[in-house]
């Protein structure tokens, strides 16, 4: 479910250059360069995920730069076609949190171009939230200002957890749009073929009665400087 996602969400990124904010391992910005890009840049708080895909560079050379730094408080580093962020704005505690985010985006962007993100879904029912099945489990934290802390499991071997959190959708578009953001779209995740082969369809009428997981895409305005 998230691959294709993801993959439809980055669409054709033909020289585009990239950068990728919450990089972790370079999993999707390695991706972004095989669709294309001319030059991908990856940025994440986390010195140790850095090295990881500064290792995965070493191993598989493919262009890419990296760098340590918090999305939050991003200088400039270059006007950039495309800034993507998969799973960071989940990380947004607060209104403040999700602007200062959303203004390192645009302080990265050219004007007319494109943020895309990958994160949870803002009105997830955490209260028929049994996804497990799916690989994700749910559990409901302590009450934000507009929204709510969230746990959520994954169910690899062996498994982890991470805390996130679940903003009202008005949240980010306002956020955005102060930012110099325009043309807000939400697009649901889909579903590949190969899914859909092992599993069957009526195996993920759970999922699609209840989707964790959405896409948001928004354009600097042409007219930002």
């Amino acid at each position: 479910m998230e691959r294709p996602s993801v993959s439809r969400l980055l669409g054709d990124l033909q020289g585009r250059n990239v950068l990728d904010l919450a990089c972790g391992s370079g999993f999707y910005t390695r991706l972004a360069r095989r669709l294309g890009a001319a030059r991908v840049t990856g940025v994440d708080i986390s010195a140790e995920m850095v090295d990881v895909a500064e290792k995965i560079e070493e191993q598989e050379p493919l262009g890419i730069g990296y760098r340590v730094g918090d999305a939050a408080t991003l200088p400039s580093l270059g006007a950039f076609d495309t800034v993507m962020a998969i799973y960071l704005l989940n990380y947004a505690d607060s209104p403040e949190a999700m602007r200062a985010m959303a203004g390192a985006a645009a302080a990265n962007l050219r004007p007319g171009g494109t943020f895309l993100s990958f994160n949870a879904r803002p009105d997830l029912d955490l209260d028929s939230a049994d996804l497990s099945r799916y690989g994700f489990s749910f559990d409901r934290g302590e009450p934000l200002r507009t929204g709510t802390r969230i746990r959520v499991s994954v169910g690899t071997v062996p498994p982890f957890d991470f805390q996130a959190c679940l903003q009202h959708a008005s949240v980010y578009e306002e956020a955005f749009a102060e930012a110099g953001f325009e043309d807000f779209e939400w697009t649901p995740t889909e579903l590949s073929l190969d899914g859909i082969l092992e599993f069957g369809t009526p195996y993920w009428q759970g999922y699609f009665d209840n989707p964790p997981w959405i896409s948001f895409r928004c354009r600097r305005s042409a007219g930002a400087r």
